[in-house]
């Protein structure tokens, strides 16, 4: 048999007859000795039990050594090792790689052994084996094993034995064998032939063998494994890594480095080398930062490099490494379904593969570490990814597998499979989208558009998609919402549409197309849903400006409350309608309370799907003093919203948040809540005039100015300008209010004045006169003061007032109580002030009251009770420490109240104002969804420690759970629950 050029090569630096090196051997050895000695960590056992063969070798005791391991795990690496170890003891060594292409020819591994020591070999002997085996060493010897004879085989592997007996009397003998799995049948038969012999010559014999590879014959494989001594390698452990990384990279590496590493490799060796092999062509040193971003090996290289290993073995092996990398089938079924093979030789297939150390031994159908799987899964072409995601698909919809799960390989391949995906497609898009995740729903409906349709299903899936997008990509939503309405049928799909289009277009500000849709919609459907024209005629109130005051006339209060509060989706819709608008008008606060919370029922899973029901909502609720409520159903949003990556709630969210801080007084929280806001704005990469971002700005400006800090409210304001004109939307009117406070603090009292009366101006011809919406005629009245116009700035704030005890929020009240014992002056504001003193000490708003008493303060003062006004202003400051303010009286008080314009016509307060009393079915809507579910499972019997583990959080979370579910229910044990709770928590 001829030998390649290859083995050529890779032989000549390696055997030596008579043991001698010549000077390109020795060179060669060298380098090979300084290239091992580098990489080979983590093997000194191995290396100690070699070294001991060796010298036990040395003194005429044969040793046979059979070392196994993963594929990776290093044996060839070893190998290298032990031949630089046997070189230095003065061995013959031979070395041969067995191959699954050579496992049909006769003496192939023989003849890598021998092949240049075919010299030693004396053919003229008298032993009549010696021709055999001359035959066998020189490649004469060609014929198929099962063309001659039973004795013609053994006396060619008598001969070879004789052979290598002999070379060993006279140096010692190291022989290698990698991969002797699969060595071919007479080398095995000769190898046994010579461990079963060998008693007294100096013989090493070390083997490497990958388990669960099928050898070429496994009894053969059997017998040698008897009289070999088994060495098992193992991966690496923390000290590996690090004397690797120390030897390749030249620094001891960072602690949460290594274990970086060791997560990315699961300890192997080969990946191991790979990666720090790329931090050295990169000099990327092993430090906390590269732990972060941990440099991973180049996936396409190292699985082809895999990949052409397990071909070594089988091409099946590689089809069904390929398929497993690719579609991540959960059984045998699947992965026979796409490669097509049956599920006893899949199995077979799949157990070497764990064998090798490829897969996980737990019989899963996953690899050892996620590094090799993204290796091989790289090295799989596009079409082939393609196909097997489509058979996967078609097998697991045949199987009636969840939607979800077909949905995942739908995906991936752009095959069009039939009508039958699009159904798959849109059941997994309503799933996801329900549970809040409208992102991933929208993938899943883009992909069904790409299937073969009727103009009914792409007006349907167009429709579908454009609900799924009204908020995390608005504009998008508009096309695909008005493609999809065109020619519709149906009244209340019309309705359904119509209503979600009018939100996106009205936080884009394109009122005059929300008017145009809400009109068309009115004209459509009208005679077919009569009720429905109230509704809609009630939405345009609220999102389209009109100064016509007979426009969008409906009473909301005729609104059947059993419609609303029926729990779907119609129900919540309807609600968060009824509570905007009663907050924007400022009337009837009990109902307003109710219908926010109807509309908030569902959860946050539900409230993401609708960011403007969101924010009317929660500002509804934040309008009637529900600051504490409102920051928890934040904190839930916000906590979804992070969780499904959705920037545009995780603004909104912040936004409110920082909203309910501020009401509360909490204003460095404010603050902070409102630059989170402006990063998730800057995130979005939102232009300047975006809804959203006008949002972070207003409240991050109101945060600055309550700290005091007007430097840095200018500068957040600076991109709209101190004076310029703002569009005429919502949002720009709000933050003209935001804008105006910051120009009385900068002294431009005439500037603060334009704004504030021109942002009330825009709420009333909205019909939004409401003050809990923005104080604006407080401010405005503050700014006349400051211009010596006491009487216009009295004329205000009584309207203020009178429109805040229609509202009955206590901070509404307190807020125009203050404004008018202010604007009055003197020892006529005390009546006033000390019902805002009565009034907040049940509100939240403690700055607010902390301005109150210091007012008060100087109205005691002025009249000469100095007691009453120091327990005051010691009162002020202790509210102000609370919010982080220092509350100090100063000469501002006096210059506001000592102008020389004339004094106007003090009124006289009337009976003091009681705030509005919660109705006691609202104090069950307060909950939150997750102090529903905890009220459930108290009615359905468990204790405190069973419900922790149900909702899988501390029995301490379940208690506070617990202590604000009775403040708010008005009870103080857990047995007056079911009373409380009756018709609102069902009961197991």
């Amino acid at each position: 048999m001829e030998s390649s050029g290859r083995r050529h090569d890779q032989n000549r630096s390696t055997h030596y007859p008579n043991g001698l090196a010549d000077i390109y051997g020795a060179r060669r050895m060298v380098a090979d000795a300084h290239r091992h000695r580098t990489t080979l960590v983590g093997r000194g056992a191995e290396l100690e039990r070699i070294v001991d063969a060796l010298e036990s070798a040395r003194g005429a005791t044969p040793a046979t050594l059979l070392v196994e391991g993963a594929t990776g795990i290093g044996k060839t690496t070893l190998l290298d090792a032990a031949c630089e170890l046997a070189h230095e003891r003065g061995f013959v060594v031979c070395r041969a790689k067995a191959s699954p292409v050579e496992r049909e020819m006769p003496f192939a591994v023989v003849q890598q052994l021998f092949d240049y020591l075919r010299e030693e070999l004396s053919p003229g002997r008298d032993d009549g084996a010696a021709p055999h085996g001359h035959d066998v060493i020189t490649g004469h010897f060609t014929a198929e094993v099962d063309d001659f004879g039973e004795t013609h085989v053994h006396q060619a592997i008598r001969g070879v034995y004789r052979f290598a007996a002999d070379l060993a009397q006279r140096s010692p003998l190291c022989l290698v064998i990698d991969d002797v799995q699969w060595a071919d049948v007479p080398s095995l038969r000769w190898l046994n032939y010579l461990v079963h012999r060998v008693v007294k010559l100096p013989i090493t014999i070390l083997m490497t063998r990958t388990p669960g590879i099928r050898p070429t014959d496994p009894l053969l494989i059997a017998e040698l494994e008897i009289y070999a001594e088994r060495m098992r390698l193992a991966v690496f452990t923390t000290q590996d890594v690090v004397h690797l990384t120390e030897r390749m990279l030249g620094h001891t590496p960072d602690e949460k480095f290594t274990q970086a590493v060791l997560r990315a490799t699961n300890g192997c060796p080969m990946v191991t080398s790979h990666v720090l092999g790329l931090m050295r062509e990169r000099s990327v040193p092993p430090d906390e930062e590269a732990a972060g971003n941990l440099l991973r090996p180049e996936s396409e290289k190292l699985g082809q490099s895999m990949l052409a290993r397990l071909n070594r073995q089988s091409r099946e092996l590689v089809e069904v490494a390929k398929a497993i990398a690719v579609v991540e089938p959960a059984d045998l079924d699947l992965l026979t379904a796409v490669i097509g093979i049956n599920d006893g030789a899949a199995a077979d297939q799949v157990r070497q593969l764990e064998g090798m150390g490829v897969l996980a031994p737990e019989g899963g159908l996953a690899f050892t570490h996620s590094v090799i799987k993204s290796a091989i899964e790289s090295a799989v072409c596009y079409r082939e990814r393609e196909e097997l995601h489509a058979k996967a698909a078609r097998f697991l919809h045949h199987t009636r597998a969840p939607s979800l799960l077909v949905a995942r390989h739908v995906l991936r391949t752009s095959s069009r499979l039939g009508a039958w995906v699009v159904e798959t497609l849109c059941v997994a898009a309503d799933t996801v989208i329900v549970e809040g995740d409208p992102r991933s729903g929208a993938k899943l409906l883009e992909r069904a558009l790409g299937e073969d349709l009727s103009a009914a299903e792409r007006k349907d899936l167009l429709l579908r998609l454009g609900l799924a997008e009204t908020y995390f990509d608005p504009r998008m939503a508009v096309v695909h919402l008005e493609e999809g309405m065109t020619g519709l049928d149906d009244p209340e799909t019309v309705l359904a549409v119509a209503y979600r289009l009018a939100q996106v277009l009205y936080f884009d500000g394109a009122y005059d197309s929300v008017s145009e849709v809400l009109r068309r919609t009115m004209s459509e459907i009208g005679p077919e849903i009569p009720a429905a024209m109230d509704m809609l005629r009630l939405l345009e109130r609220i999102t389209v400006p009109s100064r016509d005051p007979t426009a969008g006339q409906v009473d909301f209060r005729q609104f059947d409350e059993h419609e609303w509060r029926r729990g779907d989706a119609h129900g919540r819709r309807l609600a968060g309608l009824v509570a905007e608008d009663a907050s924007n008008r400022g009337v009837d606060l009990a109902l307003c309370r109710k219908a926010a919370l109807a509309a908030l029922s569902g959860g946050a899973a539900s409230i993401l799907q609708h960011p403007q029901r969101m924010v009317g909502a929660l500002n509804s609720l934040l309008r009637a003093d529900e600051a504490e409520l409102v920051m928890r159903y934040c904190d839930e949003i916000l906590l979804e919203a992070h969780r499904e990556g959705l920037t545009l709630i995780t603004l909104l969210g912040h936004t409110l948040r920082s909203r309910a801080h501020h009401h509360r007084g909490s204003f460095t929280e404010a603050v902070a809540d409102a630059e989170l806001a402006l990063s998730a704005a800057r995130t979005a990469k939102l232009p300047p005039d975006h809804f959203g971002h006008v949002y972070a700005v207003d409240a991050q400006v109101r945060a600055r100015l309550a700290l005091g800090d007007v430097g840095a409210a200018e500068n957040a304001l600076r991109p709209f300008g101190r004076s310029r004109a703002l569009p005429q939307t919502w949002h720009h009117t709000a933050l003209l209010h935001a804008r105006g406070a910051l120009r009385m603090e900068l002294g431009d009292s005439e500037g603060a004045l334009a704004d504030q009366l021109e942002c009330g101006e825009r709420f009333q011809a909205w019909g939004r006169h409401s003050p809990a919406l923005r104080p604006w005629r407080s401010y405005a009245a503050l700014a006349h003061l400051w211009l010596g116009q006491r009487k216009p700035a009295l004329d205000l704030a009584l309207q203020e007032l009178k429109l805040a005890r229609e509202w009955g929020a206590p901070t509404v009240i307190g807020r125009a109580l203050l404004t008018v014992g202010i604007a009055t002056g003197g020892t006529a504001a005390a009546p006033w002030l000390t019902e805002a003193d009565s009034l907040l000490r049940r509100s939240s708003a403690r700055m607010l009251h902390a301005q109150v008493l210091l007012e008060l303060a100087a109205a005691r003062r002025e009249k000469g009770q100095h007691d009453a006004a120091r327990q005051h202003l010691a009162e002020a400051r202790t509210l102000g420490e609370q919010c982080g303010i220092a509350v100090e009286p100063g000469e501002r008080l006096a210059d506001l109240t000592s102008g020389s314009a004339p004094r106007a016509q003090v009124p006289q307060p009337a009976e003091p104002t009681k705030a509005a009393p919660r109705d006691p079915r609202t104090n069950a809507l307060a909950l939150t969804p997750h102090e529903y579910r905890v009220a459930s499972l108290v009615l359905e019997g468990n204790s405190n420690d069973e419900i922790a583990r149900k909702l899988n959080v501390s029995r301490r979370t379940i208690e506070f759970h617990l202590t604000s579910i009775y403040r708010k229910l008005g009870v103080r044990r857990r047995t007056q629950l079911s009373s409380a709770l009756a018709g609102f928590v069902s009961r197991a």
